[in-house]
């Protein structure tokens, strides 16, 4: 198992290649992740960019469980790419949310066993989560 994959994620590489070129390159080069032909260029426009009309810009995005953005590394050191993503990975704590930013919706039953859904209160009421340890500690 890779350091990347020991904290549980999964890598892509894209560029706007297509798949035999994809097949060949990681044949040669004997990479240990998935590469995806954006041979339309719809995903290189929302996520990097295009240069010269069809060529990625090379950027790096780092995507937390809760499907949030949380790093966008734009100075890619090639050679050091690989130890580099497994710091930044485990430096973003996976659902650190920052001020600013929509809460991730969730559902949670309360002792009652009553559903609470933060999307029901959206324009209705303020919501405070207070996290704790757990029952009957001091903490």
């Amino acid at each position: 198992m890779s350091k990347i994959e020991a904290t549980e994620t999964v890598v892509y590489g894209i560029s706007t290649d297509d798949q035999e070129s994809h097949k060949q390159f990681s044949q040669t080069e004997g990479f240990g992740f998935i590469l995806l032909a954006d041979v339309d260029h719809i995903v290189s426009q929302q996520y990097s960019g295009l240069r010269d009309q069809s060529l990625s810009n090379r950027v790096t995005f780092v995507i937390d469980r809760a499907g949030y953005i949380r790093i966008i590394d734009k100075e890619v050191d090639v050679r050091n790419h690989g130890s580099d993503l497994v710091q930044m990975i485990k430096n973003t704590t996976q659902y650190q949310i920052k001020a600013g930013q929509p809460a991730p919706d969730f559902i949670a039953y309360d002792q009652d066993g009553k559903a609470h859904q933060i999307s029901n209160l959206k324009g209705k009421k303020n919501i405070v989560l207070a996290f704790y340890p757990m029952d009957m500690t001091p903490g």
